[in-house]
């Protein structure tokens, strides 16, 4: 049988689509697959179809890549394959010459409203990890700094607010900072009833203070610390209008001492 010359025909676009899951669950992206190419033809034959060469390996790399991304991300899926799609020129053959392989990636409208529904939900679970995050964090800062002792915590509550650092706004004010420092650290209870005790005096008379340190005196004297009191009997001073004063040293207080003459004088009698 004697067949006719092969003829080609001109060039022309072979377009296949087909459906790829995506990063979404349940949602997936439509995918116009082009080869552009000139087939041989010869009568009395079929031509040859460019996507059978194509597709098969245009699969291979569009399936793994849409899995990975997003739905709402055509455009980022359709640049990531277009290189590696177009070096599928090199699949031409005695029959067919490819010049160009190229994909059109889409979403249908209900398709793009689920993807904008998960992408919320998505968003919605990220902020809930992030505000435990935070959580954690102000947390350890509260344990780690706050916690060691009460100046700490008097100094953090006048810095500058940050939620990097842990923030407390609006959680304890500064008062309530501190009495939760002496119910979790029992060593700077000392330092609060102190603190306490200096706030109050300073809302006192002098009168009242010397009266409430006089009889604070007397109760660490029934407890046996003689010594103790005497040093805050020392302290503990008023003068004649009834204000506070501290006692002087004897040493550098000279009112006591008499001039020569008059100790003389004062012998002279005694003798």
């Amino acid at each position: 049988m004697n067949w006719s010359a092969a003829r080609w025909d001109s060039l022309r676009d072979y377009v296949g689509r087909d459906y790829y899951p995506s990063a979404d669950k349940g949602i997936g992206f439509k995918v116009a697959l082009t080869v552009r190419a000139r087939v041989s033809t010869r009568r009395g034959q079929l031509p040859p179809n460019p996507l059978d060469l194509v597709v098969p390996a245009a699969d291979r790399i569009i399936r793994p890549a849409a899995a990975g991304v997003s739905a709402l991300r055509c455009n980022y899926l359709q640049h990531t394959i277009a290189s590696e799609l177009a070096e599928l020129t090199s699949l031409s053959t005695k029959r067919v010459r490819i010049s160009d392989v190229y994909a059109r990636v889409t979403l249908d409208d209900d398709a793009a409203e689920q993807a904008r529904d998960a992408q919320r939900m998505r968003h919605d679970l990220e902020l809930d990890e992030l505000a435990r995050q935070q959580a954690r964090a102000r947390a350890q800062f509260i344990r780690d700094e706050c916690l060691a002792d009460p100046a700490t915590a008097r100094i953090y509550t006048l810095l500058e607010k940050s939620s990097r650092l842990g923030e407390l706004a609006g959680v304890l004010d500064r008062g309530d900072l501190v009495a939760e420092v002496a119910q979790w650290h029992e060593q700077a209870r000392p330092v609060l009833i102190t603190q306490a005790i200096i706030d109050f005096f300073g809302r006192l008379t002098p009168g009242q203070s010397y009266e409430i340190v006089d009889r604070f005196i007397a109760m660490v004297r029934g407890f046996g610390a003689t010594k103790l009191a005497d040093q805050l009997q020392s302290a503990n001073t008023r003068s004649e209008n009834g204000d506070l004063r501290q006692r002087t040293d004897p040493r550098q207080d000279r009112s006591h001492v008499r001039p020569a003459n008059q100790q003389q004088q004062a012998d002279s009698i005694e003798q």
